[in-house]
């Protein structure tokens, strides 16, 4: 029973390892968040997280040696957050060779506050990513102003 359990244990951790890995690819507008965060555990990143402004759109890129191949990503909950597939009009780095491939990129739009998952699939593995969507920050805030003192007036 050891001997079983020392080898299935291994090849668990080799598995997860060989997850792809997702990379933020936009910025969110000033005032806004967009943050993607790798969850570590034990036998390295276990998912993602992200926190997202509602309107805000938020692009990443699936790689594993190179783009991942057939990406599909679907939303739990697309009321809160939806997810499309994007073109990002780039290449990037295939394999070990000199070959070049489209970037798998998706974006994920956050609609309205709340948590969902998003599940991110190729045919190289797949990542989870919780995606906390945020309000906006209130319309009309007052900005605070730099002012110089003025000099005394003249009587």
């Amino acid at each position: 029973m050891k001997a079983a359990l020392a080898i299935v244990v291994p090849m668990f951790a080799l598995l997860a390892a060989c997850s792809p890995s997702l990379t933020a690819q936009s910025v969110a507008p000033p005032g806004r968040a967009a943050r993607l965060d790798a969850v570590s555990g034990f036998w390295g990143v276990k998912s993602y997280r992200l926190e997202l402004s509602e309107g805000v759109a938020f692009a990443l890129t699936c790689h594993k040696g190179g783009p991942c191949e057939h990406l599909v990503a679907t939303s739990d909950d697309p009321k809160i957050a939806q997810v499309r597939t994007a073109a990002l009009q780039r290449l990037d780095p295939a394999g070990f060779s000199d070959s070049q491939a489209a970037a798998a990129a998706v974006v994920i739009i956050g609609k309205t506050p709340g948590t969902t998952t998003i599940r991110v699939r190729s045919k190289d593995g797949g990542r989870d990513v919780r995606v906390t969507v945020v309000p906006p920050p209130p319309i009309g805030t007052p900005a605070t102003l730099a002012t110089t003192p003025s000099a005394p007036s003249a009587p």
